[in-house]
């Protein structure tokens, strides 16, 4: 399974050195943007000591847990898989605490000099680009992760970004069927031995491993989708062969299993067609 250590140096060199940037610029941003509001609560009078300091820290941290929110909402909407989880409510207060921050800075700014300063426009002009640099960046880095963890085989957006890489400390490890148990109503997977015949027909040599893990490899997506409900076969039809392969590549590599996405769609293909196959002969039988 792929992992961030496993990414070429200089590309790791780079993540560190942006998402070092971006704090950066929002530690500055803070600082600016806490000073600003500071100032104009203070002049309006509105709330005690106490109350002043602490209410410029109020939309800032609001705007970062809410953009965590969102990001949370995204992958326990694809673990759930349910209309009901929405990003709305997230997103919606992520956009007002940025634009009140905004708002805020532009706002003191304004009032400092008021209409008739030629330095009006310009201070507003600079009051607005720390919070505006700060949420930038902070998408920036949002994008960075999304890029890493889609070449982990972890999207953000599915359900693999939640699946545990390994047992932690004092967990059970996998059991006798590894990561991938037994099925129900289709029984355990099947435990192939040397002498058996692969997919294409031919003996598998006892000293040939690699083709021995590769009958054991797709014995193991099998019996994913041969698990999966009817509800979930269904949303996987309606996404098409490109998108489903992609969803199932990103939760069997979550799962610890190493599969490209096109292996995983030809597969796929193979399946489907036995599924309508099988289906066809049941329809034939009931008449």
């Amino acid at each position: 399974m792929t992992r961030f250590r496993h990414l070429p140096i200089a590309g790791r060199l780079i993540i560190v050195a942006v998402a070092i940037g971006v704090f950066a610029i929002a530690v500055v941003a803070c600082a600016t943007s806490y000073n600003a509001i500071y100032r104009l609560v203070g002049d309006l009078g509105l709330y005690g000591y106490r109350i002043n300091q602490l209410f410029p820290l109020m939309l800032d941290a609001a705007f970062l847990v809410t953009e965590l929110a969102a990001i949370l909402g995204g992958i326990m909407r694809a673990v759930t898989r349910s209309d009901e989880v929405s990003v709305g409510w997230p997103g919606t207060t992520m956009l007002l605490c940025g634009l009140g921050t905004i708002g805020f800075n532009v706002a003191h700014a304004y009032l400092i000099g008021g209409r008739g300063d030629p330095l009006t426009v310009w201070r507003c002009v600079v009051a607005s680009l720390p919070p505006v640099l700060m949420i930038l960046s902070f998408q920036v880095l949002i994008a960075i992760v999304k890029w890493v963890m889609l070449h982990l085989g972890r999207p953000l957006n599915s359900a693999a970004a939640l699946t545990p890489t390994m047992p932690g400390y004092g967990l059970a490890p996998p059991g006798p069927y590894g990561l991938f148990p037994p099925h129900p109503v289709y029984g355990p997977v099947p435990s192939w031995a040397p002498s058996q015949d692969s997919q294409n027909g031919h003996q598998v040599p006892a000293g040939d491993g690699g083709e021995l893990a590769e009958v054991t490899k797709r014995r193991q997506v099998e019996a994913y989708l041969g698990q999966l409900d009817l509800g979930h076969v269904h949303r996987l039809a309606t996404l098409g062969p490109r998108a489903a392969a992609r969803e199932v590549t990103g939760t069997l590599n979550g799962q610890g299993l190493a599969v490209s996405e096109r292996y995983v769609q030809q597969i796929l293909q193979d399946w489907t067609a036995t599924r309508r196959g099988s289906g066809g002969r049941r329809r034939k039988e009931s008449r």
